[in-house]
């Protein structure tokens, strides 16, 4: 299938998580796939020394726009290889400064990872050494980007609702749909219909056996002996916690209500929660 699959979603949502499964399903190995080591989703639309090598210099030698520029010729090459590559975004599927973030033309299809924004506030706030009041912040900014730096090139996100349409708003593009909560209660079910989206072969113990190789235990252990190399600060967890409902006992009345208040919705849409705008997960 030619062109790029993307993984796509807000930031902490369960890029990561879904990467590690891949790589424990496509190796299909008895013992777990090292974290530090992935070579089936290797690439990431936000990697420096790819944007580098493309224009052949440091990047901070470049403008924004110049960076930007590169961003169509590094996904041409990446689209016209014989394998489909799998590439990690956490780009809004949007138009910036008068050219496209993701380009379709070279885009084979996409898995979007939505996660619940009560419990992403906790994760961002961690990630981003961030309070909880600036988290939601961040969740809520039209605008919301990430800047360029040694370590990752700029993304534009927006805030949650608007990144979570950006992917579901194109005429006949149509992502698959992963809920980080499916992932983490039913994984044979939800993680079985991304082996389905590829067109794989079903093997139910292949499968479970993925399944728990990527698990947060798994990962964490990994994490806690050996580092993470994908992680921003030398103190801190990547794989903070993992646990779906973190959120309850920590978010106040007031930062729910200020979430629901912003992303109704689409809480609704997705069923995050009820008609009264009661959380549901």
């Amino acid at each position: 299938m030619p062109g790029i699959l993307w993984l796509a979603s807000y930031p902490k949502s369960g890029n990561t998580w879904l990467r590690i499964f891949i790589e424990n399903l496509f190796q299909n190995t008895t013992a777990p796939a090292a974290i530090n080591d992935l070579g089936v989703v290797k690439l990431g639309d936000a990697m420096v020394p790819l944007y580098e090598q493309a224009a052949g210099r440091p990047l901070s030698g470049l403008s924004e726009p110049e960076i930007h520029a590169l961003r169509e010729p590094l996904q041409r090459q990446w689209a016209s290889g014989r394998e489909t590559p799998i590439v990690k975004t956490h780009n809004a599927l949007m138009i910036h400064d008068g050219r496209p973030l993701i380009h379709l033309e070279h885009t084979a299809g996409a898995i979007y990872i939505v996660r619940n924004p009560f419990d992403l506030t906790l994760s961002l706030a961690d990630h981003y050494s961030l309070s909880i009041p600036d988290a939601m912040d961040m969740m809520c900014a039209d605008f919301q980007r990430t800047p360029t730096t040694g370590a990752a090139v700029f993304q534009v996100i927006g805030n949650w609702t608007d990144h979570y349409r950006s992917w579901f708003s194109v005429p006949n593009f149509q992502p698959l749909l992963l809920r980080y909560e499916d992932m983490a209660r039913t994984p044979t079910k939800t993680f079985g219909r991304f082996v389905k989206y590829m067109g794989l072969p079903q093997n139910t113990e292949r499968l479970k056996r993925a399944i728990k190789n990527s698990s947060f235990s798994e990962v964490s252990r990994q994490e806690a002996s050996q580092g993470f190399k994908e992680r921003v600060r030398a103190d801190q967890r990547f794989f903070r916690a993992g646990k779906v409902g973190g959120w309850r006992g920590v978010l106040n009345e007031g930062q729910i209500a200020r979430i629901v208040d912003a992303h109704r919705p689409l809480l609704t849409e997705l069923k995050y929660i009820d008609p009264k705008g009661r959380p549901k997960v």
